[in-house]
């Protein structure tokens, strides 16, 4: 009968817990996430991406040699801040680099659970779109990892994951950098 009660929102004090109890976390040092189930082969699949992704040409962007090219289709009238234009090019990639060291470090078997922030999905998408866009440019060097399908599985469960109403607090301490 105490089920047919709790469904119905009847109920006794002292039912369902501690009556009276409730804590307030600091949202200073907490935030809302979403875990996820993780293999260690597919967080390593991300690293080894990480890691392609950084040895071809497009991976580190001399602001130098991007002024000169600036300069040669814009004249040198032309007035971009080469620093930021870089900064800006590899912002997908030291995000995704922040997310994966975090988990990476965290996972202390061969299956276990990440935490995921609102955002994160997306700045994982938006580097390995880049690094697909890469793979398929002719005149980039940069060929995906052979295991690459374990990062794009990890992708789809991060998106399955992200795709639901339930979230967890945890401390901050346990997050990448935002």
């Amino acid at each position: 009968m105490r089920i047919v009660d709790l469904m119905l929102g009847k109920s006794g004090p002292g039912e369902h817990g501690i009556e009276g109890q409730s804590y307030t976390l600091p949202k200073e040092t907490h935030d809302f996430v979403y875990p996820i189930a993780v293999r260690r082969e597919e967080v390593d699949a991300f690293g080894d991406l990480l890691e392609a992704a950084g040895d071809g040409p497009s991976g580190e962007t001399d602001p130098e040699e991007l002024q000169a090219v600036i300069d040669e289709v814009g004249g040198e009238d032309a007035d971009i801040d080469t620093d930021a234009l870089v900064e800006r090019l590899q912002r997908p990639q030291n995000a995704a680099a922040s997310v994966i060291e975090t988990w990476s470090a965290g996972l202390e078997r061969d299956i276990g659970v990440v935490y995921a922030r609102r955002g994160t999905r997306q700045v994982l998408v938006e580097f390995v779109k880049r690094c697909k866009e890469r793979d398929e440019d002719q005149s980039d060097s940069f060929v995906l990892p052979e295991n690459f399908q374990d990062a794009a599985a990890l992708l789809k469960r991060l998106e399955e994951g992200t795709d639901t109403q339930y979230r967890a607090v945890v401390h901050t301490d346990l997050l990448p950098e935002e």
